[in-house]
């Protein structure tokens, strides 16, 4: 969960903005001279990624990729696989626990586990080199590796929140960005996540300012969520309709956008909300059948994977939990168009 600083807190801290300024300047500098060492995959690489910290759709992005791109041709995904307790490359399969991979990564196995390999390895360059072993691999997604220098990305995709908008933000601690705004020059397209409706002239506002840090010609598109129905836990819960009551559970980076659109669709009776990741357990998931006064819970599919198997442990199969899946949806199908001619240019697709 990300906490809001103060006006007067962020100026405090804005004395450690610049000595982390300094050192991601630094660091920079040394892979932009060649100074450091950098890999570039034998297999075309594609980094979905971000300026800032956290919750800006990357996992939902690479959805929406594996389904344009999977019929054109063999994927892989590689995760660094936050949260997980292990170390070194892995590669999930059908006995896989967030523990062991991460949960985004868990997420992204269940949905297309049987037709895209999903990899982990926190040293991507490793993890790079060994999928290069699998003949059949032609492109591979790389979830948030915007900032793993050590790897020369074919297509950079830079991802901003809606609500958080990277050039409005400041380096850490004292904002919630992860290096300079002048990182965003190293993007081949932008995507401003998480949209509301949005007018011609607002999305020209908001291109206009992302121009400043980008390369001339570097494309801006508009995504949103676009909310599924509800699905059971457990095959023999009823369905949640629409404007029921229901308790929210989330483990997410930005709970408030998962609650303020619950409320738009449901009687929200509470939310418990933990920290990014979160490592459930099963004391938790007592209180909160006990907070819940037997309304049906609600969370989000990044928690999904993580609270089934608690559940199944606990032999609450009958339980009356619920997640709610998402899918990126663009504005207009520029997006699909610029993707698939860049591939095109190293694929016939």
């Amino acid at each position: 969960m990300l906490i809001k600083l103060s006006n007067g807190m962020k100026w405090v801290l804005w004395p450690l903005s610049l000595l982390y300024g300094l050192i991601t300047f630094i660091r920079n500098y040394a892979y932009d001279k060649g100074l450091k060492k950098v890999y570039q995959s034998s297999i075309y690489t594609i980094n979905i990624g971000n300026l800032t910290v956290g919750g800006t759709g990357k996992t939902p992005h690479i959805e929406y990729l594996v389904r344009l791109l999977n019929s054109h041709c063999q994927l892989a995904i590689l995760s660094r696989g936050y949260g997980r307790k292990t170390k070194g490359f892995g590669q999930a399969n059908s006995n896989s626990t967030a523990r062991e991979i991460g949960d985004e990564p868990l997420q992204l196995y269940q949905k297309f586990g049987k037709e895209v390999p999903v990899y982990v390895c926190e040293k991507r360059a490793e993890g790079l080199q060994k999928i290069e072993g699998t003949a059949d691999t032609r492109i591979i997604l790389l979830d948030d590796a915007f900032q793993h220098r050590a790897i020369f990305p074919n297509l950079n995709l830079l991802l901003t929140d809606y609500g958080r908008l990277f050039y409005k933000d400041y380096l850490l601690p004292m904002g919630l960005l992860r290096e300079s705004k002048q990182g965003a020059k190293r993007a081949q397209a932008v995507v401003v996540t998480k949209c509301p409706e949005l007018k011609q002239e607002d999305k020209l506002q908001i291109i206009k300012k992302i121009q400043r840090y980008i390369q001339p010609n570097t494309p801006v598109f508009f995504s949103t969520f676009d909310y599924a129905f509800p699905v059971p836990y457990f095959e023999l819960a009823p369905d949640l309709p629409y404007n029921s009551p229901c308790w929210l559970v989330s483990g997410i980076a930005q709970p408030g956008i998962f609650e303020q659109a619950a409320s738009h669709f449901f009687k929200l009776e509470g939310h418990s909300v933990m920290g990014d990741h979160h490592a459930f357990t099963e004391e938790e998931i007592r209180k909160w059948i006990k907070l819940s006064n037997d309304y049906p819970i609600l969370t989000t599919e990044k928690d999904w994977v993580k609270i089934k198997p608690i559940l199944q442990k606990m032999s609450l199969t009958n339980s009356r939990f619920y997640y709610w899946p998402i899918q990126v949806k663009f504005d207009t199908s520029d997006f699909d168009e610029f993707i698939l001619n860049e591939v095109k240019q190293r694929f016939r697709v």
